[in-house]
């Protein structure tokens, strides 16, 4: 059985922007179950301790770069 060269490309197409999206929506849905729970790390944390940067937390988050460079700074020095 052969597989078209295109029919191939489609399925192994996953991008940057798909993976980001996804993300996104993982991040979102953390945030609104540990909105109340002081004990739960903070999702930038988890996202830098993951090896994303800034910009990319930033970005998946929705907030600026300040806020993200503050807020991993303040959890550094507990």
């Amino acid at each position: 059985m052969t597989v078209d060269r295109k029919s191939k490309e489609r399925h192994q197409v996953i991008s940057g922007a798909s993976l980001a999206g996804i993300l996104a929506l993982l991040v979102d849905e953390r945030e609104a179950r540990i909105e109340d729970d002081k004990e739960a790390a903070k999702t930038e944390v988890l996202l830098w301790s993951a090896g994303l940067s800034i910009e990319d937390i930033a970005a998946v988050m929705g907030k600026k770069y300040d806020a993200i460079r503050v807020s991993l700074q303040r959890s550094r020095s507990k």
